[in-house]
């Protein structure tokens, strides 16, 4: 069942945020979210979360469904290290140690797993939400800018490890980035949001288009948002 956004409206005080938002992402598919800044995309993604309430709308695909959620600042427990930040949120006890260590070697932190989050950088701290978020097993995978803070090469290693690791078990994924490359590398659907109050300005099958159509319209789309 796909996520089905239908005209979702949500304001802070005088701030509208979403006046109409109609919006669809498919099941099993990695769907990559662009836009101003301040558009709004960190609140769509709250509220599918339940961290935040909505005026009015309709939000459906989204039931009994577990979701893991990336933010964009890491909140790791600062009293657990970094094997036992990802461990606790694997269910299968049986399978924990197998699956944190994989998951810490994808985020490429081997070596650091007794490591407390006081004792990492910005960029490692993030991995280690990742890789958190990766072993959770999730039906809907929410990441909001994940990538980053993280150098060139370290950002393509980690992207092609979560791309082989998803094939193996595809689920849905949401990402809201700022970065093209990004989204080409990664997505199968790209959404592009207008300014406030957004709306959908257009949506791109990555698989019909070559990698220059899609930067074309891309920054055409986002040159008149």
């Amino acid at each position: 069942m796909s996520i089905k956004i239908n005209n979702l409206k949500k304001s802070f005080n005088d701030n509208i945020i979403f006046n109409g938002l109609n919006i669809q992402f498919n099941d099993n598919e990695i769907s990559c979210i662009l836009g101003p800044s301040g558009v709004g995309k960190t609140t769509l993604f709250n509220i599918l979360t339940k961290i935040d309430s909505y005026d009015s709308g309709t939000i459906t695909g989204t039931e009994k469904k577990r979701i893991a959620y990336v933010f964009q600042e890491d909140r790791l427990l600062e009293w657990k290290n970094v094997y036992e930040n990802i461990a606790f949120v694997i269910a299968d006890e049986k399978d924990v140690k197998r699956r944190a260590e994989e998951a810490i070697h994808m985020v490429r932190l081997t070596g650091y797993e007794h490591y407390y989050p006081k004792e990492l950088s910005g960029g490692m701290r993030q991995r280690v939400s990742l890789a958190r978020a990766f072993v959770y097993d999730p039906h809907i995978l929410i990441l909001d800018e994940p990538f980053k803070g993280l150098d060139i090469a370290l950002k393509e290693d980690i992207i092609e490890d979560f791309t082989t690791q998803w094939k193996k078990g595809k689920y849905t994924v949401l990402m809201s980035t700022h970065d093209i490359e990004e989204a080409i590398i990664l997505a199968q659907r790209i959404f592009i949001l207008s300014k406030k109050p957004a709306v959908l300005k257009t949506e791109i099958d990555v698989s019909k288009l070559n990698d220059v159509e899609i930067r074309n319209i891309i920054r055409e789309h986002l040159e008149e948002a």
